[in-house]
């Protein structure tokens, strides 16, 4: 039996569901199955319901889980599937393999970056079954540019098939296999189903509940909607949950199962009242009148994204001190929570509140991977500056800090690349520049950085000149470049360091890091094996690869705020929520949809009776849902925050939402940054520390906690500061004893005290670079003249006016000299042109062309 369960969101379908599960229990096993984001949240709801013994009648699945339940049963649990980074490869070697046949893709197909694109195609191709014969014959009978790209990317798919047929399973075909077993593996008999927390089923899981449906002794499914009736010509809130309705009646009724439709109308039990108005009002057709939110629901728009996240870590403080929240029941959301991540991992611990960051890490950003791939791409791209101090700024090479940042300022005055990193003469260029003499303590530096040089060049010649051009050579090559660096000895004493420090979540995030840095070589290694590759492909491709994992964390205790994205939270309640970045630009957020599919594709392949998701219609569609979904979710509490600017300083307007909330609620003001004065950021001790030079009250406060009293005592030692004045022994030693005066100087002085200081007195100075300018032009033809007219044939031993014109022997003699005084320069003030770049030696050469017409005049 199939039954529906409907109702709005917060009606008490969860409740229901672990209901039934408790009251069923003793009878038949059950199974709770819901979205994979949700299944821990669903454990604790479990256990909570039916106490210890839950365990021994109940359980709860995702897909992927309940797949290897099927497997268990049916056999194939063992069976060796790729990961991430092994598919993106496996991929790789699939199109590769028909680069010759394609058409619309036989360019992009070269780059390693469209892997991505592609592989994002294929699970949406795989999710929706759609096979490569189908999109073969549809490209074909398509035929033009549009039948082309369906026919490529068949030959593309089908080529990835075959390939995982031979190495290892695709783990998107799970569904399509566990599918296949339950026609002969009776897994789902004299089970009770529960499905809760979807939305919406992929056809491939759609042929999972087919098979499920006849097996199951009941199968219920929750779906958050009023009723079964399409209203809203398929765009309202609750359209995409109608379809599925639909679509599983469907099901029921061609598999010959009886189906039942229940309807909740729970008003929200436990929910406040004005809450209660915003879920039922907020996409409500009819309106009627505002009603008072009695500071239920709050307005908050901040000068700039920062404002916005202090502003809301004073407002979690304030509710659990003032309504008795706990931590864990305070959740903050953001549409693109990419952009206040940073924001909130640094504000929150700042005002003392515990905090768990649900969100993916960009592991490439991290030091080890990072270090990883700058080496790769160095080795490759001749020896970049970008590439180099990339991989040496990691700190987890040889080289010291102090070293690093000599030969980085060297390295960028004279524009070092290629083999003049390499080169086995000595580096000679003058670490000040042109036109200055060699001193000793500039020889002493020149041969420090020269040494250092080549202990950062070392282990990454290795790379470089790797003998073995294939996937298999170049890991085994990186592999040995990270034992030369004593990579894994440096990474443990990371975490060491971590774990004294206080950071567990981060040390626990390096140890995976090495582990998807060791699990990526091999699969390297192992697929790649004895194909052709060069080191920079290999460097773009490797890079990909570790783009494909996730370090995932655990919460070090339950008690914390959750932060996240909107998609990923909707279905955890909430006492109290906090939406950020409620800007018009955020919400709603319609991307194109994801892959090489357009939304012309997509109708083409539906012609062909090819239905896949995902249009810009459909995104919308679920993009309104999301935000209800949200909006539905706090019982208590519910803030909405923007900021006027941006990052950049772009100008940022509030989304419907907020305007929205106005409408429903009469007493709803905009609570602007710029009204508070600060005031929010005296809610935790170490913001009030900022405000207390300004704010004589929180100044007061603050001496009366012993841990802050000795922080008040300096803030009063610095506000009793007075500008000193220098001895006449320092001011003669920063200045000299006779200090030279010039317009300009005496305006910097006048303008910035402290810039004159630095410039004048510390001798600091911008990094520049060394070129041949106009004053080091003049310097050189100088030179070269000083020495030519030396000789004796420039002796003036006839009256002015009357000598002989030169000859042929003296012009000769003359351009004799002068290629000897150029030489002799070269070699004294710049080290000889060998290891100067191409330009710089065709520059030189026209400059001393000339020399030549200014000596021969």
């Amino acid at each position: 039996m199939l039954k529906l369960l409907l109702g709005r969101a917060g009606s008490g379908k969860t409740a229901r569901v672990l209901e039934g599960i408790c009251r069923q229990g003793e009878q038949r096993p059950q199974v709770l199955m819901v979205p994979e984001q949700q299944s821990h949240q669903a454990e604790r709801e479990l256990c909570r319901a039916g106490g210890p013994r839950a365990c021994l009648w109940a359980e709860v699945l995702s897909f992927s889980r309940l797949c290897s339940r099927i497997f268990q049963q049916a056999g194939g649990l063992g069976e060796e599937e790729l990961d991430a980074g092994g598919r993106l490869l496996l991929m790789y070697s699939a199109v590769r393999s028909v680069s010759h046949q394609l058409t619309v893709y036989s360019r992009p197909s070269r780059r390693p970056a469209f892997l991505q694109s592609l592989l994002t195609t294929a699970d949406e191709l795989k999710s929706c079954c759609v096979s490569p014969q189908v999109l073969l014959r549809a490209g074909e009978e398509a035929g033009g540019p549009e039948g082309d790209k369906l026919r490529d990317l068949g030959l593309i798919c089908g080529a990835y098939d075959a390939l995982t047929a031979q190495v290892a399973l695709d783990p998107r075909d799970r569904l399509t296999r566990a599918s296949e077993k339950l026609e002969n593996c009776p897994w789902g008999v004299g089970k009770d189903l529960w499905l809760d927390g979807f939305t919406d089923f992929t056809p491939q899981q759609g042929e999972v509940l087919r098979r499920l449906l006849p097996q199951a002794h009941s199968v219920t499914v929750t779906l958050t909607c009023d009723g079964l009736e399409e209203d809203e010509e398929g765009m309202g809130v609750f359209s995409p949950a109608r379809k599925t309705a639909a679509w599983l009646r469907a099901l029921a009724k061609k598999a010959g199962v009886k189906c039942e439709v229940e309807i909740l109308d729970n008003d929200c039990p436990g929910k406040e009242e004005p809450l209660q108005v915003l879920e039922r009002r907020l996409f409500a057709r009819q309106e009627e009148e505002p009603v008072r939110c009695r500071g239920r629901v709050e307005l908050f728009q901040g000068a700039a994204p920062r404002g916005e996240v202090e502003w809301a870590a004073a407002r979690v403080l304030r509710l659990v001190r003032e309504e008795g929240l706990r931590f864990g029941e305070i959740g903050v959301a953001a549409r693109d929570y990419g952009a206040y991540r940073d924001l909130v991992e640094s504000v929150f611990p700042h005002y003392g509140i515990p905090l768990f960051s649900s969100a993916r890490t960009d592991i490439l950003s991290r030091p080890v991977l990072a270090l990883v791939t700058a080496a790769l791409e160095a080795a490759a791209g001749d020896y970049r500056y970008e590439d180099m101090f990339r991989y040496l700024k990691t700190d987890l090479t040889h080289l010291s800090r102090e070293d690093r940042d000599l030969l980085e300022n060297y390295v960028l005055r004279w524009n070092i690349r290629g083999s003049r990193w390499t080169q086995a003469k000595a580096w000679s260029w003058h670490p000040r520049g042109y036109g200055f003499a060699l001193e000793e303590g500039d020889r002493a530096l020149l041969e420090r950085l020269d040494q250092a040089r080549r202990r950062a060049v070392a282990p990454l010649e290795g790379l470089r000149k790797n003998k073995d051009q294939t996937g298999r050579g170049q890991a085994l090559a990186l592999y040995t470049f990270m034992e030369e660096i004593s990579l894994p000895q440096r990474l443990e004493e990371r975490v060491d360091a971590l774990q004294r420090q206080g950071q567990p979540v981060l040390a626990e995030e390096y140890r995976q890091l090495w582990d998807i840095l060791c699990g990526g070589l091999e699969q390297c290694a192992a697929l790649l094996g004895e194909a052709p590759m060069e080191l920079e492909e290999f460097a773009q491709l490797f890079r990909l690869v570790l783009s494909q994992y996730d370090v995932s964390t655990i919460p070090v205790s339950l008690d914390r705020v959750t932060a996240g994205e909107t998609t990923r939270q909707t279905g955890h309640p909430a006492a109290a929520l906090i939406l950020l970045g409620a800007d018009d630009g955020s919400i709603p957020q319609v991307a194109a949809p994801p892959g090489l599919l357009s939304d012309e594709d997509r109708a083409l392949l539906a012609v062909y009776g090819l239905e896949l998701g995902s249009t810009q219609r459909d995104l919308l569609c679920r993009e309104m849902t999301t935000v209800y979904l949200t909006c539905a979710r706090p019982g208590r509490f519910f803030a909405v925050t923007w900021s006027a600017q941006g990052p950049g300083g772009e100008e940022r307007r509030p989304s419907f939402l907020a305007q929205r909330l106005q409408v429903l609620f009469s007493d709803l003001p905009v609570i602007r940054e710029e009204e508070l004065k600060g005031s929010f950021r005296l809610q935790a001790p170490l913001p009030a520390l900022e405000q207390a030079g300004r704010d004589s009250r929180a100044r007061r406060v603050l001496e009366g906690l012993p841990q802050y009293a000795g922080e008040v005592e300096r803030l009063d030692r610095a506000a009793r500061w007075q500008r000193g004045s220098l001895s006449p022994q320092a001011a003669e030693r920063l200045y000299g004893r006779r200090v030279p005066m010039s317009a300009s100087r005496m305006d910097k002085y006048k303008s910035c005290h402290f810039s004159y200081f630095l410039r004048y007195g510390l001798k600091a100075e911008p990094r520049r670079y060394s070129s041949f300018t106009a004053p080091e032009y003049g310097t050189f033809v100088h030179d070269v003249l000083e020495h030519v007219l030396q000789d004796e044939m420039f002796a003036q031993t006839t009256l002015p006016g009357t000598e002989r014109p030169f000859g042929p022997r003296e012009k000769e003699r003359l351009h004799r000299l002068t290629q000897q005084a150029v030489e002799r320069y070269v070699r004294a003030e710049l080290g000889g042109l060998e290891g100067q770049s191409a330009r710089f030696r065709y520059l030189f050469a026209r400059l001393l062309r000339t020399v030549q017409a200014v000596v021969d005049n």
